[in-house]
């Protein structure tokens, strides 16, 4: 049974109102919070069998034996401009601003063959819009995804379903390993 929600994201600020709205569909929860993959390694190994990892426009690399342990699974959720999906882009191939983003919801895995995309939206930018308000612009989107996806996070399902899936659709197995 789910019984716990790990927030990992970039600000203190986040965490509370990310924490509520998960609430609002699973009154039972309970949280733990992290700003960086050191405060993942404080929380309890007893916990993580029934817990799941939701990382919130943060960058903080998670180590593998982190998500293996992890029983309902690890999702993040982060933008990346559409030129470059997924990675930040390289400081000399464009000194232009990009105009879209993608706001992007991923299973976290520790095989990179069966990471799946859960969620996602584009965001257009509109000409003129200074760096400041871009910024603003895509985070609300961000933020507007997660509060799609919200009940589905709180939910007991221990593998959100994929929208956009590589390869196969079950975690490989011991077994499938050797």
């Amino acid at each position: 049974m789910l019984k716990t929600i790990i927030l990992l994201t970039d600000t203190v600020q986040q965490q509370q109102p990310l924490a509520n709205l998960l609430r609002e569909h699973n009154r039972e929860l309970a949280f733990c919070s992290a700003l960086r993959a050191s405060d993942l390694d404080a929380i309890d190994p007893e916990i993580l069998s029934e817990a799941r990892l939701v990382s919130f426009a943060a960058g903080a690399a998670i180590s593998e034996k982190f998500l293996l342990q992890l029983g309902y699974g690890a999702y993040k959720f982060y933008a990346a401009p559409m030129q470059y999906p997924g990675l930040p882009p390289a400081p000399d191939e464009s000194d232009e601003d990009p105009r879209c983003y993608s706001v992007i919801a991923q299973s976290m895995t520790i095989w990179p063959d069966f990471k799946k995309v859960v969620g996602l939206e584009t965001v257009t930018i509109p000409d003129g819009t200074v760096p400041a308000e871009r910024e603003r612009l895509v985070f609300s989107r961000l933020a507007h995804l997660f509060w799609q996806m919200s009940g589905m996070i709180a939910g007991e399902a221990a593998d959100l379903p994929g929208i956009i899936e590589s390869g196969e659709s079950q975690r490989p197995t011991l077994a499938m390993m050797n």
